[in-house]
């Protein structure tokens, strides 16, 4: 009994260490995704998003069918021509949109970046008044102080004007920790391109074509649990002090102030002025991303046939 125990123990364990040498076989032989066909996983997918926002996805389903019934000898039929040319002519008209759009931000981001370094050097040239104050006060009066204390009579006057010098210090001290924020400044004439992206009333020549805004608002491909881009954007906002949360009670202000313009009685500071310049450029930046895909929709043409490919 015990030998025949020993046997079905001995068989059990063989085949145990069979079953693991396979798996690990198995798993050795399988190659790893390269981080090329990743990128170009996901690259294929932004593409195929942005040309559903175009409205391309029929023309292309069509012209990939066309392109793989095609024998590598023979040319491109008139169908698939015609096709390839509606495609070209869209992708361009969108890539020109992305383009008046930067073109847009980039206009305002200018003006209010002058706005901004004016203020500053108001702001630099106040405290630097102030800490000239701070050291006639400081240092010149201390002088006379002391060279009054020398002699009895002149004890009591010293000690005063020892008094009044350091009450002056404190208060050029108060002022310039004020001075420090800087001094405000009404909007003029300049684009508001934040102002659509929150409901606001858009001025000037503020425009997103509804191919560029519809891009915005769709979700990626790679990262649906993240939202849209504009919700991804509106959060890293938040999170950076930029913008208050929805309901906050100085919320409605703070974007009043983020997306005004031609308003003189409105006043806007160098922090105001900081944060939007920083939330248009990561709005360009995120808009800049569908020329990448405008661009790969243009190279999945050339992938659809298998000549094209080679």
């Amino acid at each position: 009994m015990q030998v025949w125990f020993t046997r079905v123990m001995s068989v059990g364990l063989f085949l145990a260490i069979a079953a693991s040498s396979s798996a690990l076989g198995q798993q050795t032989t399988d190659k790893p995704i390269s981080r090329e066909n990743l990128y170009s996983n996901y690259l294929q997918e932004n593409a195929e998003q942005v040309a559903k926002i175009l409205r391309l996805s029929a023309t292309m389903g069509k012209l990939r069918s066309l392109q793989q019934n095609r024998s590598c000898e023979s040319a491109p039929t008139t169908e698939e021509l015609s096709l390839r040319q509606d495609v070209l002519e869209t992708v361009i008209w969108a890539a020109f949109n992305v383009d008046a759009v930067l073109a847009e931000i980039d206009n305002e981001r200018a003006q209010l970046m002058e706005m901004r370094a004016g203020l500053q050097n108001r702001r630099d040239h106040a405290v630097n008044l102030l800490n000239v104050a701070n050291l006639v006060t400081g240092t010149g009066i201390g002088i006379a102080v002391n060279a009054l204390q020398f002699s009895d009579s002149t004890q009591n006057v010293g000690n005063a004007l020892g008094v009044g010098s350091g009450i002056a210090s404190t208060v050029l001290s108060i002022v310039g920790i004020h001075k420090q924020r800087g001094p405000i400044s009404g909007i003029g004439r300049t684009p508001n391109m934040l102002a659509p992206l929150f409901g606001k009333e858009p001025v000037l020549s503020t425009y997103y074509p509804p191919s560029v805004f519809e891009y915005l608002q769709s979700v990626p491909p790679a990262a649906p649990e993240q939202g849209a881009r504009l919700d991804q954007l509106k959060t890293a906002w938040i999170q950076e002090g930029r913008t208050l949360p929805v309901g906050a009670p100085k919320s409605e202000g703070k974007l009043t102030v983020l997306t005004t313009s031609q308003n003189p009685k409105l006043k806007i500071s160098i922090d105001d002025l900081t944060d939007r310049i920083a939330m248009l450029t990561d709005v360009s930046g995120r808009v800049s991303l569908m020329k990448r895909d405008l661009g790969e929709l243009m190279m999945s043409m050339r992938k659809a046939g298998g000549c094209q490919a080679q």
